[in-house]
Parts: C-alpha cells; structure tokens; sequence
C-alpha cells in the first residue's frame, strides 16, 4: 500500500471514529469562576459579558452583598450557590437583558442557592429578578424577601422575556404600594412567558391602599393584583408545583390574568390577549377581595401605559385567556361582605379569549357570592367540564357557582361531568346562584353522589335533582310538601334570580314511640318509605310507679302499620293499685284489675294474686280460722287457710 493511500485510510478511519463519538464528548467544559465577595462577584460578571464563546458557572464560596448585575452577553452562565445566600442592595436587580440566558442553580436540583432582598423597602424598581431573556430557576434556589413600591412584579418581573421555573420557591416578595402594585410574586408583561412545572410560590403580596375610584378615575381600574401577575400579551403555563397563601387587596390573589388599557382602548370590553393555562398543581391559601384563587379579567383593566404599551399578539396565538386542567383549588378566602369567586373569577371576556375548567377539585373556597367559582359579564362563556365542585362556602349566594350580568352575547355557563353539590349558602343557593344569567346544567342525578346536607330525612341519600334553595324558603328547612324541583336545569335563560341546590326527594319517614302526651321518647329512627310493619324495631314501654299505682303496659294508641309518612305511636298503660296497708276501700283493685280474682262462671272465685283474706271467710264461726285467715297472708298460706275453714265446715254441718 502506497504512503499516499495509507494516509487516506487513516483520515477515513479517524473521520468515522469522530462521527461514532457521542457529541458531548467535544462538549467544551464549562468555565467555573469563584466568588466570595461583591468584587469578585462583579468581575464575575463582566468576564461573562466580554466573553466572545463558551459558557461560565459562577460558584460562590460564601455570602455575599451585591448592588445588583445586569448579564448581557448570549454566552449561557449559570449561577450556583454552595448553600450560600447572594444579598442584593435596596434598589438592585439581577437583570437578564435580552438575548442572554442565565440559569439559577443546577439542573438536577443538587444545588442551594438564595438570593434575598433582605427586607429592604425599594421603590419603582423591577423585581429582584428582571427578565428581558432567558432565565432557568431550578430546584433548591428561593427568591425571597423584597418588599417593592409601585411596580411590576416583587421577587420577579418577566418583561418579553423567558422565566422557566423548574422548581425552588419565591418567598416573601411584593409590592406594597403605588397605583401599580402588580405580580407579589412574578409578574409577566410585556408579551413575556412564564412556565411553572414546579416549586412553590408562597406568602407574596401585592398590597397597596391606593384605590382609582378614590381620585376620580375610571372604578374599573384594578391596581393591586396577583400573586402570579400575567397582562399585556403574555402568557402563564403552570403544570405542577404550589401557589399558597398569597394576598392582594383587590383582585385575584392567587394568579391574575388581566387586560391592559391597551387592550381596552384598541378592542373594548371583554379584549384580552393574554393566557393563563393552569395544568397542574395546587392553588391554596389565597386571599383577595375578589378571585381570590383565580382571577381572569377583561373587564377590570390595568391602567399602565409604560410597560404594556404596544402590546404584542403573543398571548392571542396562545390561547388567550383562562384554561384550568388538573388542579386543586382549595382554602382561598374572597371578601365575605362582597367577593366573588374565592377560588376562581371570570370576567367579561369576549371570544377569542375563553374560560374552561376541566377535570380540576375546587373545594373549601369561601366567598359572599360564589365560593367555588363566579362569572360577571355578558361575554363570559364559561366551562367546568368534569370538575368536583363540594364544600365552598358563600357568605351570601352561590356556596358553589355564581354568575351574574351573564346573559347577552356570550354563551354563558355550561356544566357538564361535574359534581357541583354539598356547597353552602348564608342566605340562598347553596350550589348555583344565576343573576340576569344564561346557564346549561347537567342531570344532578349523574353526578352519583350522596346528599350531606339538612334534613334528616334526605341525609345521605344520593342525589337526584335540583331544588329550589330561595331565600325566603331554604331547602333545608321545608317540609316534604313544600320542596321544588327545578326542571328546566339544562337549559336556564332568566333575566331574574335563580337559587338551586343539589339534593334528593324524601324518602324517609320517621317513626317516633312516645308516652300519652308526648314528653318521652322511648325511641325514634328513619325507615324507607315502604318498610314493613313487621321490619320497624319497636320499643318496651315503662313509666314509673307513684305512692299509689304501678303502670303496666297495654297497647300502643293505634295499629303499627308500614311506614308511609311521619308518625308517632303513643303509649298506652293500665294502673294497678299498691296493697299498702293505708289504702282505702276506694283504693282497693275491681274485680276486672288485672291479677284479681275473678268471678268464675258458676259465681265460684279463681284463685288470685292479692286477694285478701278476710273477705273469703264469714263474719261469724271459727274464731280459730278467722284468726288464722287474718294473721296469714300470701296467695298459698291463704288458700291454706280456706281449705282448713271449709273442712270443719263439712265436719259442723
């Protein structure tokens, strides 16, 4: 073989084992730099920002103080903190500007890393993070501890940016003030996109006292909001982790999706363009006077013109406004004066934009008007599609779905595939409450659920329509006679109020045993309608003796019979008279006493009981027997006694 074709097949051979390689054996290794002071930390930065390739991995060696960082470069850096706490000053940020990209933390979640706002008050400033790129939060990481002032977004601002939250938690983060207090949590505006497949974000806060009505501006104006914040285009994807015990004075406590002025000035009422899909997770604890849970909105606007202004289209080619799949919404609290829709709130929101909630649990919300879930407006078409909707509360109406002003253009609310009973309502209609309002609701029977409400007659039975649950005549508290079933459930189109309630009809009877007057009950139970007499447990009367009488028990008042309706068997007893010795005459039993003697058919007399002696013996003869009669007593010494007397009788005669 030639030089020249040796060198050949060597270059061919090297070019295959090359092509065989797994591709992340070229992979360069990423460039660590330590860092155990703000100096360092700075330097850190502005190495990663100057760098032309490659990709760094800021490691600290111990807490640090920082004013802030701003990464600019395309270069992907990480930051890692070895259990180490980065504090940033009063007004700092750490700012991914776009087209760079920064992760948090390490991938598999082996990495601690806090980066804190160590409670210190700054105003008009973005969140502690600011993301006009790309920023990956990853398990193990928490942002937590800054208290912000008129602006978007406490632990975390999401501006057209990127911000992926894996895992870790947000803390302690809001804003407190200011006629934007918007996102305590992470706010996304700005076309901006927040995925949430993990972690938690808890105890944030958009609090702020300033009220638009109170300075002549438009009621309407919404301007604190959200635990999570989503407007102006932008887009919110959860699909796992925990949104807890978030507050907002006003609107939607727990996630927020809401219309910009932009959107309301270029498309009128009902315009969002904006997507919240809740996939998965839990939503819990949540405070706000109205959606304290959930809240979509494009009715109540957000008037900021500086950072929504231009909104882009990017929610509108996602799915604009409110999806929920697969998740718990529970514990949220609404105003209990005048809140609506604890755990979700939907408002007036014109297609394309639309509401659905599927297959989600949505229990122990509490609210004045619709605990579980409200709708306002008449574009609102809302869905809940195989859902379990039990145990909210409403102070007023609507313990478990409440819509109101809901019966114009849009196609208002269809139920279907849901358990929508066992809710409760302070004033009427414990689970659905319609105002002015167009509802579709499915056959409650389907539902193949238990009823666990009042009264005792229809506890625990399972359900099998709808009831009239009005406020002048509660379910609950009427007779069999005087309850309503609703009939036109599945298609209700009314410009009045209608109160509804998932119950049962009575099948039960009760069946009380009682003494003549009443005042003891010896016993009392339910029975099917139809069971037998034979079947019905009867009790052993008693009633207590007095100086006087024994009560012996003789019948019940009328016939047991099978059990048709409510009823009570009174008792009914005979007196028999004590042989105390103090008795008078009058005292004495009848011959027809029970345990007297009595006449026999030839006059002759049986043998009773307590018959007394001296009466079977003649006034004159033996005085021997007559003394014998009296001083014996009992039933056989007695007739001992008679036998004796009879005798010398015969022997006399």
């Amino acid at each position: 073989m030639s030089k020249k074709r040796r060198v050949l097949t060597f270059v061919a051979a090297l070019a295959l084992y090359a092509l065989a390689m797994p591709i992340s054996a070229f992979a360069a290794t990423p460039t660590t730099i330590k860092v155990g002071s703000s100096s360092e930390f700075d330097s850190a930065v502005a190495t990663v920002n100057a760098a032309p390739s490659g990709e760094y991995v800021i490691e600290l060696t111990d807490d640090i103080q920082t004013g802030g960082a701003s990464f600019t470069s395309s270069r992907p850096v990480s930051i890692v903190g070895n259990g180490h706490t980065m504090t940033l000053g009063q007004y700092s940020s750490i700012s991914v500007q776009s087209g760079a990209q920064l992760n948090l933390g390490a991938a598999d979640g082996s990495d601690t890393l806090k980066i804190s706002g160590g409670n210190e008050q700054s105003n008009d400033v973005p969140g502690l993070l600011y993301i006009q790129g790309t920023c990956n939060m990853y398990p193990g990481v928490t942002i937590a501890d800054r208290k912000g002032n008129n602006y978007f977004g406490g632990g975390v601002t999401v501006q057209g940016g990127t911000f992926h939250m894996y895992g870790g938690t947000i803390d302690n983060c809001g804003i407190t003030g200011g006629s934007m207090c918007y996102g305590g949590g992470v706010a996304v505006i700005y076309g901006g996109s927040f995925t949430m497949d993990g972690g938690e974000i808890t105890n944030c806060f958009a609090t702020s006292s300033f009220k638009a009505s109170d300075y002549g501006m438009d009621s309407r104006i919404i301007t604190s909001a959200g635990g999570v914040y989503v407007s102006g285009g932008s887009s919110f994807v959860m699909t796992g982790g925990t949104i807890s015990n978030n507050k907002a004075n006003e609107m939607g406590g727990g996630v927020a999706v809401v219309a910009s002025i932009d959107e309301i000035i270029n498309g009128g009422w009902g315009n969002l363009q904006s997507s919240a899909q809740i996939l998965g997770g839990t939503i819990s604890g949540n405070q706000a006077n109205d959606g304290a849970g959930v809240l979509s909105s494009a009715y109540f606007y957000a008037a900021a013109y500086g950072l929504c202004a231009d909104t882009p289209n990017v929610g509108a080619a996602e799915k604009p406004g409110l999806f929920l799949k697969n998740t718990t919404i529970t514990n949220n609290t609404a105003n209990q004066d005048e809140g609506y829709g604890a755990g979700v709130l939907a408002v007036m929101m014109k297609s394309p934009a639309a509401a659905e909630i599927r297959d989600c649990t949505i229990t122990k919300n509490s609210a004045a008007i619709g605990g579980g879930v409200a709708s306002y407006g008449n574009f609102t078409s809302l869905t809940i599609d195989g859902c379990t909707v039990t145990g909210n509360k409403a102070a007023n109406y609507g313990g478990g779905f409440a819509a109101e002003s809901n019966s114009g253009e849009g196609a208002g609310t269809t139920i279907a595939n849901t358990k929508l009973c066992n809710n409760s309502a302070g004033k009427a209609a414990s689970d659905v409450y319609l105002d002015g309002s167009r509802a579709k609701l499915s056959a409650a029977k389907d539902m193949n659920e238990l009823y666990l409400g009042k009264p005792d007659d229809v506890t625990n039975k399972k359900i099998d329509g709808w009831y009239l649950d009005n406020e002048n005549a509660r379910y609950a508290t009427q007779t069999k006679e005087q309850r309503t079933e609703c009939t036109n459930y599945a298609s209700i189109d009314s410009d009045g109020k209608v109160y509804l309630i998932a119950a049962a009809k009575p099948s039960l009877v009760k069946i009380t045993f009682a003494n003549e007057d009443g005042t003891t009950i010896y016993s009392e139970d339910w029975y099917e309608i139809g069971t037998k007499a034979d079947q019905i447990t009867v009790p052993t009367p008693t009633k207590p003796s007095d100086d006087k009488y024994d009560y012996v028990f003789d019948s019940w008042h009328k016939e047991i019979t099978d059990a048709t309706e409510d009823v009570v068997y009174k008792a009914q007893f005979k007196k028999v008279p004590k042989n105390n010795p103090g008795n008078s005459d009058t005292d004495k039993p009848g011959t027809d006493a029970p345990g007297n003697n009595t006449p026999g058919a030839d006059g002759s007399q049986t043998n009773g009981g307590n018959a007394n002696a001296n009466s079977a013996l003649p006034s004159m003869g033996d005085h021997t027997a007559t003394a014998l009669g009296t001083a014996l007593t009992g039933t056989g010494v007695l007739a001992l006694a008679v036998a004796i007397y009879t005798r010398k009788r015969k022997r006399i005669w």
